[in-house]
């Protein structure tokens, strides 16, 4: 029996086969260079020492700031799903940040800090916050009530009633927040850099656009695009072997 070749195989095929067309179509490398002037490009600020560097810089960013968003937002998310009042006391704030554009935070954020580090990992954290206590707060209020009426008629330690059941009911939900903030931290963290940052995937495609380097502005784009597929390939495959493995949370 003939193996099938898999469907997302044959649309990244197509998606290259697209992009090659259309550079053939236009032939002008500053405006769409072609496939392999961009992987060239990769492969020479691999050897220029420029690439990897940066991408470091902005996954080490975008990992600060997600885990200051979850320190932040679980704790906040399981009150306002314990606390009807505590809820509409934070929904305003959360409803500001969720709308608040990328472009205002900056602004501010330069003028406070600068240029530099602290304004990539301000933003992932004010654009992740109402997603991860949305979905932590969502989590708390799917939990049967009769499930907590039966574990205090059974004289159950409040400390185990939140270990067993709260956070036992937030893990799927958490989970889910971070799984969906991977590709929203990657965005935003290289927007960020691209506007206020002083290192990274983002400044690196700044410059490039500066001095109208499209092979390069393409060739960093690249490695942002794959990199972030592959932080949400590496999560999924770690959640399925945890998973499979019956460990911790996951049993």
């Amino acid at each position: 029996m003939k193996r099938r070749i898999p469907d997302w195989i044959v649309g990244v095929c197509l998606l290259f086969l697209f992009w090659w067309i259309l550079s053939l179509i236009i032939n002008q490398s500053l405006i769409v260079p072609s496939p392999y002037e961009v992987f060239v490009k990769i492969v020479e600020e691999i050897q220029r020492g420029k690439l990897l560097p940066a991408l470091a810089m902005t996954f080490l960013k975008s990992i600060e700031g997600l885990g200051i968003a979850l320190l932040i937002g679980t704790p906040i998310g399981i009150i306002m799903g314990i606390s009807r009042r505590f809820e509409e006391w934070i929904r305003p704030s959360t409803m500001v940040l969720r709308s608040m554009p990328v472009v205002s935070w900056l602004s501010s954020v330069i003028v406070i800090w600068g240029m530099g580090w602290q304004a990539p990992i301000f933003i992932i954290v004010t654009t992740l916050l109402p997603l991860i206590i949305y979905n932590i707060a969502q989590g708390v209020k799917s939990i049967d009530v009769k499930l907590i009426e039966m574990a205090h008629v059974y004289q159950v330690p409040n400390a185990r009633i939140f270990k067993q059941i709260y956070l036992g009911s937030i893990v799927p939900f958490l989970l889910s927040s971070v799984r969906v903030s991977l590709g929203t931290m990657w965005k935003v963290a290289i927007v960020a850099e691209f506007m206020a940052g002083d290192s990274g995937l983002g400044i690196e495609i700044s410059w490039a656009k500066f001095y109208l380097e499209t092979p390069t502005v393409f060739a960093f784009t690249s490695v942002a695009v794959l990199s972030g597929f592959l932080l949400e390939f590496l999560f999924d495959q770690f959640i399925s072997l945890m998973y499979k493995k019956g460990y911790g949370i996951w049993t």
